[in-house]
């Protein structure tokens, strides 16, 4: 990242605070970023692109994710409880192909209201050991590679498998 002061740098946060609650980063190139548990609560990361970025363990409680790119983003552990990751106002939708959720916490988190054209796409996510309770996920989409946790039927979520994308691996 350049050394702009626009830019998000987290190596410049002082020592200690690891906070951007309540930030906004709309539209923001972010990726690769290095926010490994830093508290994001309540940031506005609409249309961000965070492919790639570390984001495990981060506290991403009431985060704006609407249309953000989070491909190959590790959200291992991560805190996402009453997130937004539906759809936005143009139709565009969270993208998560490729994601670790490993262990991530998304009760509450919202990823219903997509479209069966423009679903918030959980391809090849890995959401293992994830808690899913409360979570609307109605019309996310997932594929053969997306992992969930032991004894989450998609089917109940009303989580779509993508057509063409093969059976679900056990």
């Amino acid at each position: 990242m350049s050394g702009n002061d626009d830019d998000l740098d987290v190596f410049r946060l002082p020592p200690g605070d690891r906070s951007l609650a309540g930030r906004t980063y709309q539209g923001r190139d972010l990726m690769f970023a290095q926010l490994a548990y830093v508290d994001l609560s309540g940031a506005d990361l609409y249309w961000a692109s965070l492919n790639e970025a570390n984001l495990e363990g981060a506290i991403m409680r009431g985060c704006l994710l609407n249309g953000a790119i989070l491909n190959g983003a590790n959200l291992a552990g991560a805190d996402l409880r009453d997130a937004d990751l539906a759809y936005d106002n143009l139709g565009g939708t969270t993208d998560l192909k490729g994601a670790n959720l490993s262990g991530a916490d998304l009760r509450g988190a919202r990823a219903a209201g997509s479209t069966p054209e423009r679903p918030t796409r959980f391809d090849g996510a890995d959401l293992t050991d994830a808690r899913l309770g409360g979570a609307d996920l109605a019309g996310a989409s997932y594929d053969a590679e997306t992992r969930f946790p032991r004894g989450f039927r998609p089917d109940d979520a009303s989580i779509v498998l993508r057509a063409g994308r093969g059976k679900r691996k056990r």
